[in-house]
């Protein structure tokens, strides 16, 4: 594995995405990709208060079915009671939750929100909307 789809990029991509999102992704091999446990439970969220529950769950499940979920561990824990001691407020806990599930796996993180991540040590992160930089 060596990326972490945050929960943005994931909705990103079931709405539709990007040229630049979809390429990113198509060019991706089996087993590069995963979201964390938190990111699904964020999901499942969205799917139960939308108007269609099992519409919104297959709808995702088409752009996800491929993709891993990575239970939250001993050393994401850890790594989350680093982040968030560190944070200035408590708001954006799943974002740092996300943020120091990466960590843990030492994985880059793929988001469509980097503000989100801004000040969280130790996280890698990457915006794939956008074109890449040269």
């Amino acid at each position: 594995m060596k990326y972490m789809l945050d929960t943005n990029i994931c909705i990103y991509a079931i709405l539709g995405g990007s040229r630049y999102l979809d390429q990113r992704l198509d060019a991706c091999n089996a087993g590069d990709l995963a979201i964390s446990a938190v990111t699904l439970g964020e999901l499942e969220v969205g799917f139960a208060k939308s108007d269609d529950p099992v519409v919104a769950r297959n709808d995702a499940l088409e752009v996800l079915s491929s993709i891993a979920v990575m239970p939250f561990d001993a050393a994401a824990a850890r790594a989350f009671g680093r982040i968030q001691a560190a944070a200035p407020s408590r708001r954006g806990a799943y974002d740092r939750q996300i943020a120091a599930h990466a960590v843990s796996l030492g994985v880059t993180l793929v988001t469509n929100n980097e503000k989100d991540f801004h000040g969280v040590p130790e996280v890698v992160v990457e915006n794939w909307t956008r074109p890449p930089s040269l």
